[in-house]
C-alpha cells in the first residue's frame, strides 16, 4: 500500500512549512531511510518558464527552500535544476526566485542545457535524451507544482520529470508521440528509468484553467508528499473531483508498475476537507486518439487551441515551438503584422503553443458540436 501524506499549508511561510515537511518525511520512514547520506541528490522543481512566483506556474521558492534546508541540515550533497520549455535554465531559475534560494545555501545548478541519449526497454520508446544533470545524481527529489494541463489534464508528480528532457527535445517528443495516451506511456517509461526517490507537490497556490503556464492561481492550501507518484497524483485528482481513471498517466502508471491510484494509505489531513469541485480543468476523458469517425468534420468536433487575437503580440513563439516540421500554425505569407493562423488538419493537439505562449493569448476549446457528441457519449 502506497503512503501519501497530506499537509495543510495556507501560506508560503518557511517557519510553518519546514517542520511540516520534516514531519511528513519522518512519517514515510525518515529522509535517511529514503535516501542514504552517501548519495548526491538532485532537487527537481517545476521551472517550466521564467515567470514571477505569484503566477503559480512554477514551484514556489519557499517550498524549494524548505526541502533544501532539510537536506543541507542532514549534510547531503545537493544540487538542483530543470529544463524549461524555452530559455536558459539558470536565467529561468533566477526569474522564478529559485536561484536566489539556491545561492543562499551555496547549492549549484546542474547541467540541464545539454544531455545524452539513453537506451531503455520501454513501453512507448527504447530511447530518450536526458539532461546531463541526471547522470550526476544518485537520487532525485521531485518538486512538482499542482496545475491543470491541456493534454494530460493535470501536471503533478508523474508529469514533472519530463523536465529532465532537454529544451526543444521536449517538443520533438510531442511530434514523436502524437496523442495523449502514447505520450503518457513515454512519461511512464521516463519515470521508471529515473527511479525518483521522493515526490513533494506544491499545492498551496495551485493553477487552474489555462495551465500549465497561463492559468489562474487558486488556493488549494496543501503540500502532498509520497514515494509513489501515481498515488500522489491520484490524491491530487481526488482533491479536484477528477476521476483518475480518466487519465492515461494514472492507468498506465499502475499497469506498468510505477505506482497505484487505488491502494493508498492517507496520512495527515483528511482529504475530503480539500475537495474543490469547481477547480477549472477539462473533465472529459482523455481521448485515445484525436481522430473520429467524422472525417472532414473533425475540426467541428475535437478540442483545439485557438488564438485570442486581442492578446496576441505576434512574437512567433507558438510557431517556433510547434513540434511538426510542417507547422500546424504559420504567419500567412510571413506577415507578422497579424496573428499566426492554424491549419487544424495538421494540428496534433499537443498544446505546446498554448503552454509556451507568454501572453496567455492561446486558449483551448471544444466546438459546440463536439460538446454535444461527447456529452451524449457518442464517442469514447
Amino acid at each position: 500500500m502506497s503512503k501519501v501524506v497530506i499537509l495543510r499549508c495556507k501560506e508560503y511561510d518557511l517557519d510553518k512549512i519546514y517542520p511540516k515537511i520534516k514531519w511528513a518525511i519522518n512519517e514515510l520512514g525518515g529522509i535517511e531511510s529514503i535516501i542514504p547520506k552517501s548519495k548526491k541528490v538532485l532537487l527537481k522543481p517545476n521551472l517550466v518558464v521564467g515567470t514571477d512566483k505569484k503566477n503559480a506556474a512554477t514551484t514556489h521558492p519557499v517550498v524549494f527552500e524548505a526541502v533544501l534546508k532539510l537536506m543541507k541540515e542532514n549534510d547531503y550533497d545537493v544540487f538542483y535544476g530543470d529544463s524549461p520549455g524555452i530559455g536558459n535554465p539558470t536565467k529561468v531559475a533566477a526569474k522564478c526566485g529559485i536561484k536566489e534560494v539556491a545561492d543562499k545555501y551555496n547549492t549549484p545548478i546542474g547541467d540541464f542545457a545539454s544531455g545524452k541519449t539513453v537506451e531503455l526497454e520501454g513501453h512507448a520508446t527504447n530511447s530518450l535524451e536526458i539532461a546531463n544533470a541526471v547522470f550526476e545524481a544518485d537520487a532525485i527529489i521531485n518538486l512538482p507544482k499542482m496545475k491543470s494541463h491541456a493534454l494530460q489534464r493535470i501536471t503533478g508528480a508523474v508529469k514533472n520529470p519530463f523536465g529532465t528532457v532537454v529544451g526543444f527535445n521536449k517538443a520533438k517528443m510531442h511530434a514523436r508521440f502524437q496523442n495523449a495516451y502514447n505520450f503518457a506511456e513515454m512519461l511512464i517509461d521516463l519515470d521508471l528509468y529515473l527511479k525518483i526517490d521522493l515526490h513533494i507537490l506544491d499545492g498551496i497556490i495551485a493553477m487552474e484553467g489555462n495551465g500549465p503556464r497561463n492559468g489562474t492561481p487558486t488556493p488549494m492550501n496543501t503540500i502532498i508528499i509520497s514515494k509513489d507518484p501515481v498515488a500522489l497524483d491520484a490524491v491530487f485528482c481526488k482533491m479536484i473531483d477528477l476521476d483518475p481513471t480518466r487519465l492515461p498517466t494514472m492507468t498506465y502508471g499502475q499497469e506498468y508498475g510505477l505506482g497505484s491510484y487505488e491502494d493508498i494509505e492517507i496520512i495527515g489531513e483528511e482529504i475530503n476537507s480539500f475537495i474543490n469541485k469547481e477547480f477549472d480543468i477539462p473533465r472529459d476523458k482523455v481521448k485515445h486518439t484525436e481522430k473520429t469517425p467524422f472525417g472532414l468534420l473533425n475540426k467541428h468536433v475535437l478540442r483545439k487551441p485557438y488564438i485570442k487575437e486581442i492578446d496576441c503580440k505576434k512574437c512567433g513563439i507558438c510557431v517556433d515551438v510547434c513540434p511538426l516540421d510542417d507547422k500546424a500554425l504559420t504567419f500567412n505569407n510571413d506577415d507578422k503584422s497579424v496573428p499566426p493562423v492554424y491549419d487544424y488538419s495538421k494540428c496534433i493537439r499537443c498544446y505546446c503553443c498554448q503552454e509556451m505562449c507568454p501572453y496567455s493569448a492561446i486558449q483551448t476549446k471544444t466546438p459546440f458540436i463536439g460538446k454535444v457528441i461527447y456529452g451524449l457519449k457518442l464517442l469514447k
